[in-house]
């Protein structure tokens, strides 16, 4: 393991950008950020880049006179024209590191709110400050907002609650969804967060001012009734909207890693036939033995190949067991995150591999110009290395800034490994160095 504490250029984004895919895969939910306007603006332009979609959020747009005197007035403000403005479900506070800074006690203030205005709108508050960890905490702290805020107890269901606890794309999310369809227990599910729509929109003449799509909110209140939750990815980070579940309604949660290559599908496959007792339809039976194939078509490119990985934590690991499945060699495996279980699960898929934890780009390069990398495979943040050391580079998750499709890549199920081999191995043989 190799670790910095200096960071030039993170290997991370910040919470509150975190909360913002959290809160946007809820029906109606506007995300709003207490801080100042720059925060908002900056967010929304990094999140359209990669979406290639509008993605609006609100700000309370604190100034010089509310970090002094305190940002009541502005939050409270903020609230008034969000609702007036776009008539939201539900709104999702997030602080920022200036109103974190400034002790701002944002439950307070939603509270006075709430007694002024005479508002029933659900407005969900969660405590986001970027110095305190990245924007994967940022996420999961956002998804325990929501069922914190929401989930109430009434008449235990028979349901199953399928917690998307790590960044993946719309593309992954309606992946997930038709295989719960086709598995005939669609009623039997409540998936959240639903980003499948409110990410990816059909274009329209007039859209509405708040994406259609996202996990009702009748939904997320109903997630206290279930009668068990499978979470998959966020298993590094300290908030656990699956473990608030467990703790206050007794929900059991099964966490999983992300479905991410053969074996890690096939763990998600089983314990959905396990909880709804219904065997895998025969159409994903047929994606396996395609992948089965696929994999053996590449096996020759892919074999002995040094691989860089870095990017969030869950997609990382799947990643690098994926790799590991294929014969390839995940040689350096980095992620902004610090956590010591990420490291001992890599290190069981990989005793060799050299992992850094709170990693920035500038250690990332030194590291991969000493290690006889022939691939890198990650976000485009990683861009300059590739050109600089004129490696290969595979985009995968957030960002992908200068390359379109974001939204339609697909990485989970057996369908996404399939296409992560052959993206995988067209890298290589465009690069020339593995025709065989």
């Amino acid at each position: 393991m190799s670790e910095s504490y200096s960071t030039i250029n993170p290997c991370n984004m910040c919470m509150p950008m975190g909360s913002v895919l959290a809160f946007r895969g809820v029906e109606g939910c506007m995300p709003l950020f207490h801080g100042s306007q720059g925060c908002a603006t900056y967010m929304r332009l990094y999140l359209a880049h990669h979406f290639r979609e509008p993605v609006d959020i609100a700000s309370s747009a604190l100034s010089e006179k509310g970090t002094v005197y305190g940002g009541s007035a502005n939050l409270k403000m903020g609230l008034k024209n969000l609702i007036i403005g776009y008539s939201p479900k539900a709104i999702g506070v997030a602080t920022t590191c200036l109103a974190e800074t400034i002790g701002d006690d944002i439950v307070q203030i939603i509270n006075e709110f709430r007694a002024e205005e005479k508002s029933n709108i659900p407005i969900i508050p969660v405590s986001t400050p970027s110095y305190s960890a990245s924007h994967e905490e940022g996420y999961a702290r956002a998804l325990q907002a929501l069922v914190q805020s929401l989930a109430r107890r009434t008449e235990p269901g028979g349901r199953i609650n399928l917690i998307i606890g790590s960044f993946v794309s719309p593309a992954d999310v309606r992946y997930l969804k038709n295989m719960i369809i086709d598995w005939g227990f669609a009623d039997g599910f409540i998936l959240f967060p639903d980003i499948s729509e409110t990410l990816d929109a059909p274009r329209e003449e007039n859209p509405p001012r708040i994406t259609e799509g996202g996990t009702t909110l009748e939904d997320m209140v109903d997630t206290a009734n279930s009668r068990c939750t499978l979470t998959i990815g966020g298993r590094f980070q300290n908030s656990s909207a699956g473990g608030f579940l467990e703790r206050e309604f007794r929900v059991p949660q099964t966490a999983l890693p992300l479905p991410i290559g053969l074996k890690d599908t096939d763990l998600f496959v089983s314990m959905l036939e396990e909880q709804t007792g219904i065997a895998l339809p025969e159409r994903y039976e047929a994606q396996r033995g395609r992948l089965l194939d696929a994999m053996a078509d590449v096996h020759k490119y892919m074999a002995g190949v040094r691989v860089a990985v870095y990017g969030d934590s869950d997609i990382a690991l799947g990643l690098t067991r994926f790799l590991c499945e294929a014969g390839a060699i995940p040689a350096v495996v980095a992620t902004g995150s610090r956590s010591t279980r990420f490291e001992a699960e890599i290190r069981e898929a990989s005793d060799d591999a050299l992992i850094l934890l709170g990693a920035d780009f500038s250690q990332i390069h030194d590291k991969i110009r000493n290690a006889r990398i022939d691939l890198m495979l990650g976000t485009s943040n990683g861009r300059q290395i590739s050109n600089k050391e004129g490696i290969p580079l595979v985009r995968v998750g957030l960002p992908n800034h200068d390359r379109v499709g974001a939204t339609r890549q697909l990485l989970v199920g057996y369908e996404g490994a399939a296409r992560l081999a052959d993206a995988i191995t067209n890298a290589l043989l465009d690069e020339g160095s593995r025709v065989i």
